[in-house]
């Protein structure tokens, strides 16, 4: 029986493949969308337009050849660039030469389009800012708690001259990172611009995300800000507590220095209700969550 089996099988991969033969031995007429390629643009020069990306070769020939010919490739169609600057029309029916892949027992039917246009400028470099396009999404109370550093920062880009004076900045490809708890570090590829070289196509991204908690720093002095001669302002309380909320290591690190408290002259000669509320500024990264008291009270003197 196990041998009637293998036998049966073999027949049927036999014929299989006598079939496959018989088939393919046949002429066959097929569509290939190819991507251009421009080959030897001079030195000093780049393309800023073409008016398209791909060229449609109809042709026709035995099974075999085509499948040898296109199974498991990607064919290109290569163009030779033209030598001066300016806007060109090139025949792609005079390119054809150039494409070997394109065996001489295969006919070719049709390709479309017949010509394309290429513009050639000078070609120049400039550096420029790599800006990380990123959405951040964090495990729950957790928060970022410093700069996104970008290493490199900058890249050198080079071609068209109308193209590149216009480019400012460069993003990099838009990333979701979830599940963010700690300091991270992650590479990312630089979007693309068409007709652009970048100097490099990767870049880093550099951060830290760290637990949320709040922290009350105690007695933090308020000062008063532009006092004209012959004035001066005496404030109750002269010290407040503030409450921040921010990374844990952030906050652990902190001292009272880190804190500026303090109240314009202005401030108290607009007032009409007697106590002010003191500006607060807070490094970043950090907000306040409360202060205690909310306003201050005072007494102008006049000398």
């Amino acid at each position: 029986m196990k041998r009637k089996i293998i036998t049966i099988g073999l027949v049927i991969a036999f014929s299989t493949l006598l079939w496959t033969f018989v088939s393919f031995s046949g002429d066959f007429s097929i569509a290939l969308n190819l991507p251009i390629i421009i080959k030897n643009i001079p030195e000093q020069t780049a393309i800023s337009f073409i008016s398209t990306n791909e060229v449609t070769v109809n042709i026709k020939g035995q099974g075999w050849i085509l499948a040898k010919q296109t199974f498991g490739r990607t064919p290109k169609f290569y163009i030779n660039s033209p030598k001066k600057k300016g806007l060109h029309s090139i025949s792609i029916i005079k390119s054809l030469n150039k494409n070997q892949w394109l065996s001489a027992n295969l006919q070719l039917d049709k390709i479309t389009p017949e010509k394309i246009t290429i513009n050639l400028e000078q070609k120049i470099k400039k550096k420029i800012k790599v800006l990380p396009n990123v959405n951040l999404k964090y495990v729950p109370g957790y928060k970022l708690v410093s700069k996104i550093n970008v290493k490199p920062d900058s890249v050198i880009i080079s071609g068209p001259k109308s193209l590149v004076k216009k480019i400012k900045t460069v993003k990099t490809e838009f990333t979701e990172i979830t599940g963010l708890e700690k300091h991270t570090t992650v590479t990312l590829r630089i979007k693309k611009i068409p007709y652009i070289k970048l100097e490099k196509e990767k870049c880093k991204l550099d951060f830290d995300v760290q637990k949320i908690v709040d922290k009350t720093f105690a007695n933090i002095k308020v000062g008063v800000t532009n006092v004209p001669q012959g004035y001066d302002v005496i404030l109750s309380p002269q010290k407040i507590n503030i409450t921040l909320r921010g990374g844990i290591n952030l906050l652990s690190k902190m001292k009272n220095s880190d804190i500026v408290a303090y109240v314009k002259f202005v401030q108290v000669m607009n007032d009409k209700s007697g106590a002010v509320a003191p500006i607060i500024t807070v490094p970043r990264y950090t907000e306040i969550i409360d202060k205690i008291p909310q306003k201050i009270e005072y007494i102008i003197k006049k000398y």
